[in-house]
């Protein structure tokens, strides 16, 4: 069956469990997984389980550099063929896995964000010289592979895998909520006295980057429109009480749910919320929205933006705003309220992409896909 590939990560966020296992049961390959398991920057990893095993690994950073180490034993075993590596220029282990790696007779791959947005002529340089380490870069969005083509770099050796979350767990919680939608049993108390206003919903931290006070200057001004709008801000983080006080200040009806990891309870949350708006920038958010049927807003200049921006097909699935700009926002939010399409043929739309591009099953296929392409050529 296949090759026998190996996965070195610095460590997994616990996001990246669903794709684990699919590689591992359904994929055209065999797949080992290498890695810290330690917390890093708050993110909690992904340490395996009864399906994946996640051989261990040491990272630590030193200021901008990420040092991983153990990873030397893996390199020279003779029944490895291809390497999948975490492609960070700032990680020195993976120009090291590469170069070996490719001496040695190996295929390498580096799963990465690629190409953000154009750079000056020597820094895309030193990027492309980079990614020509290995034989063939995996990029989260098909934004990644035009930066890339554009900049002189080989096409064949980029593919768009996309990203996922965990598909499979989030359509049985659907399944829950279609049962009771009908007889309102499944709805979740969204903590508004003016209920009948429409609801807009964003998962995520706390934090500046965030932007959420463009979303209450925005909420401010639809008030001050007569289209006043509930807000339900599922997280925490040190922005907090600023956001508390400024939401006290603007008069608006914001919910401050707090922290929640529960994905019964999100999948409610978001499925029953009118929009999500992440003004700053949205990069998984967008997948989890879509994937409860919710349309999403965020801002449109795409060097600022996460790669799963690209989930947001305008006036179908979501919407950009002009970055920055709290009135363009305003006028972005009422407007996707005011059209007249019916929710469930939006719902239907958010679903559709998720399920024909961001799933695991999808992602494991263009991996596969991808490995075999290399011994092709």
């Amino acid at each position: 069956m296949g090759v026998n590939v190996c996965v070195i990560y610095h460590h997994y966020p616990h996001y990246r469990a669903p794709i684990l296992r699919e590689l591992k049961i359904n994929g055209e390959n065999n797949y080992e997984f290498w890695g810290d398991v330690e917390e890093i920057s708050g993110i909690n990893p992904f340490a395996g389980d009864e399906i994946v095993e996640i051989k261990r690994l040491s990272f630590r950073r030193w200021g901008p550099v990420w040092i991983l180490s153990g990873y030397w034993k893996v390199l020279f075993r003779n029944n490895l063929k291809v390497f999948i590596v975490l492609g960070n220029p700032n990680m020195p282990a993976s120009w090291i896995i590469a170069c070996v790696g490719r001496a040695l007779g190996k295929k390498v791959l580096f799963w990465s964000h690629g190409w953000r947005k154009p750079e000056p002529p020597i820094k895309a340089r030193i990027r492309n010289i980079y990614f020509r380490l290995c034989n063939k870069v995996l990029v989260y969005g098909k934004r990644a592979k035009s930066i890339a083509v554009a900049g002189g770099f080989p096409e064949k050796n980029v593919a768009v895998i996309y990203n996922s979350l965990d598909f499979d767990k989030s359509e049985k919680i659907l399944k829950r909520i279609f049962m009771d939608e009908d007889n309102d049993a499944g709805r979740p108390q969204l903590f508004f006295e003016k209920r009948k206003n429409p609801v807009i919903i964003c998962t995520a931290r706390l934090i500046r980057s965030c932007r959420f006070d463009l979303l209450f200057e925005a909420a401010a001004e639809m008030k001050r429109r007569d289209c006043p709008i509930n807000i339900l801000l599922v997280g925490d983080g040190p922005e907090r009480m600023d956001l508390e006080a400024m939401a006290k200040d603007l008069a608006l009806d914001v919910h401050f749910f707090g922290a929640c990891y529960n994905e019964e309870v999100l999948g409610k949350l978001i499925y029953f919320s009118d929009l999500t708006v992440s003004p700053g920038k949205i990069g998984l958010t967008v997948i989890h929205s879509l994937t409860y049927g919710t349309p999403a807003i965020t801002h449109g200049d795409m060097d600022f933006q996460m790669p799963e921006a690209e989930a947001i097909i305008p006036n179908v699935t979501g919407a950009f705003f002009e970055r920055g700009n709290y009135l363009d926002l305003a006028d972005k939010i009422q407007g996707w309220l005011d059209r007249s399409t019916d929710r469930n043929f939006v719902r239907g739309a958010c679903m559709a992409e998720i399920k024909e591009h961001w799933t695991p099953r999808n992602q494991r296929r263009l991996i596969d896909q991808a490995i075999s392409q290399l011994y092709a050529s």
